[in-house]
């Protein structure tokens, strides 16, 4: 079966104070400190034309995305975002993986 690998899509788009500091600590500090999380094997970046920042994550299979998540390295990530707090406009997480297959059922009525 061809499933694609699983990935999180993140969406931060700071205001206009903090966007001098919020770049720079996302592109050198963030997404390395992604990198560094087990199960993760690609860290991309982008923007939207309204300047909200992307983050894609994508994990080397579906059975390895709560075990990244769940790592002490995925913690201490999320603990960065603290700082951030009440400088973002947006902040949304996305996670895009194959389900397991589900059986199908019959009414019975």
């Amino acid at each position: 079966m061809n499933t694609p690998e699983p990935f999180m899509l993140l969406r931060a788009h700071p205001n206009e104070a903090a966007r001098p500091r919020f770049e720079p600590w996302f592109h050198t500090v963030h997404l390395r400190d992604v990198a560094n999380i087990p199960g993760v094997t690609r860290v991309r970046s982008g923007r939207t034309p309204a300047r909200t920042l992307l983050g894609f994550y994508t994990f080397e299979s579906t059975e390895a995305v709560q075990l990244a998540l769940n790592s002490p390295q995925a913690a201490y990530t999320r603990g960065t975002w603290e700082q951030w707090t009440g400088h973002l406009d947006e902040l949304q997480l996305e996670i895009w993986a194959t389900l397991f297959p589900m059986p199908m059922y019959e009414s019975i009525c």
